[in-house]
């Protein structure tokens, strides 16, 4: 089994009519909700068959996540994973028992039901293959699937689950493997801002947005939908559209790859991410090579690093390196850098917690020095002091202290006059 998820088929079963349409867990949070959400894919239907992907209802997960934590400080992965796979269960079999008792043809799917495989990786499997056959033969009889978000199963027959916002990413890969004509994410938010609309009033609803740059949003803080869940759409050239649970009639924002326009908008947005930890080993002996086995132990232990940074100190023949990961991946990266020290020879591992991420985001910034100097003169205007910097062709990223996030947040957002870009 391959790496990646197998190219969707193009076999004559597929339904050319299919939507997939996903809802989060604030949509299910209680039987009130669940049949707001029949409602609408009962208004759905007139468009064709369906394949509805729920997460758990509410706060569910966080529930089981709490129980297990009851029960030890460090819960084996696997049981865990197992534990928190009930909570979408729960939420396919009563979407379903609505849409039935509404006289709709309906049938529920968990994860391992339908042929979702993962790799061998608990708490934030990718998916690897997806199998069509089980909903294929189930639409020829029914209107409405009802998948688990979130799930999968090894090739050993373990459970797994896809990692925060993992619905999201099961929802666009059936969309993929399925060939629907689009896959539409509902959730409590109208689309896709220009920024957190909770934290920048003045944020504007983006009618378009291309792949790349909400897929930076998504990776940068943003939380309106999963960035796996992006690549796939990005890769398979899904038609995804993030749209509101509770107001149906609004289009929403249509994410897409931009083919269509010549002429696009310079930046998009700005993200924010609190969660994250800036880390330093420091005194790194200066020989090829060590830095590599640095990051190799670190991505064995599958932990994201972002922002690597390696400050050369000639004389001494010495390095300090320095990145950031998500805060919930700390302490094992200090495990993990410290088990390092005798081995390499490395000095004392340092850590920042007071850090936040707030990233600059447009596809047409590659190219356009201004956009730089304009955020550091912001920033450095209000004596916000940047502690990391990172750029891409899509990103400009500074790491500041965490009480200043906001305030920086906001700074760029009028300086780049975000509350008037053309949507």
């Amino acid at each position: 089994m391959s790496n990646t998820l197998k190219s969707p088929t193009t076999e004559s079963h597929v339904t050319s009519s299919l939507s997939v349409l996903k809802f989060g867990g604030t949509s299910v949070k209680n039987i009130a909700r669940i049949q707001h959400v029949a409602d609408i894919i009962k208004a759905r239907l007139k468009d064709g068959p369906l394949i509805i992907v729920v997460s758990a209802m509410g706060d569910t997960t966080d529930y089981l996540v709490k129980l297990a934590n009851q029960c030890t400080a460090q819960p084996n992965k696997r049981e865990l994973d197992l534990l928190l796979s009930t909570g979408e269960q729960i939420s396919i079999a009563l979407l379903a028992i609505v849409l039935q008792s509404m006289g709709i043809k309906a049938k529920s799917f968990t994860g391992y039901q339908v042929g979702i495989f993962t790799e061998s990786v608990f708490s934030k499997a990718r998916i690897v293959d997806l199998k069509t056959e089980s909903l294929t033969a189930a639409l020829k009889d029914h209107d409405v699937l009802v998948v688990a978000g979130f799930q999968g199963m090894t090739e050993e027959g373990d459970i797994t689950t896809l990692g925060h916002g993992g619905s999201d990413t099961t929802a666009v890969a059936l969309a993929g493997a399925m060939n629907a004509r689009v896959c539409d994410v509902y959730t409590d938010v109208d689309g896709v801002y220009t920024a957190d609309p909770n934290t920048i009033p003045s944020a504007k609803l983006l009618k378009t947005i291309r792949y790349e740059e909400v897929l930076e949003m998504a990776r940068l803080g943003a939380q309106v939908i999963h960035p796996r869940a992006v690549e796939l759409a990005r890769q398979y050239g899904v038609k995804l559209c993030v749209r509101n649970t509770f107001k149906p009639e609004h289009e929403g924002t249509l994410i897409h790859g931009g083919e269509e326009v010549e002429i696009y908008r310079t930046v998009s947005g700005v993200a924010i991410d609190k969660d994250q930890v800036r880390c330093s080993i420091m005194d790194v002996p200066d020989i090829p090579g060590i830095a590599g086995k640095i990051l190799r132990a670190l991505a064995d232990k599958n932990i994201v690093m972002d922002m690597i940074m390696q400050a050369v100190h000639p004389a001494a023949g010495l390095n300090n390196v320095t990145f950031t990961v998500n805060e919930s991946e700390i302490e094992e990266t200090i495990r993990v850098l410290e088990s390092l020290r005798g081995k390499l020879g490395t000095g004392e591992v340092l850590c920042d917690k007071d850090i936040a991420k707030v990233s600059l985001i447009g596809a047409a910034m590659v190219g356009q020095p201004g956009i730089a100097a304009t955020l550091f003169e912001c920033l450095g205007g209000a004596k916000i002091n940047i502690k990391m910097i990172a750029t891409s062709e899509m990103k400009l990223t500074c790491v500041v202290g965490r009480a200043d996030a906001e305030k920086a947040a906001r700074l760029i957002h009028d300086a780049f006059e975000l509350d008037k870009v053309t949507a």
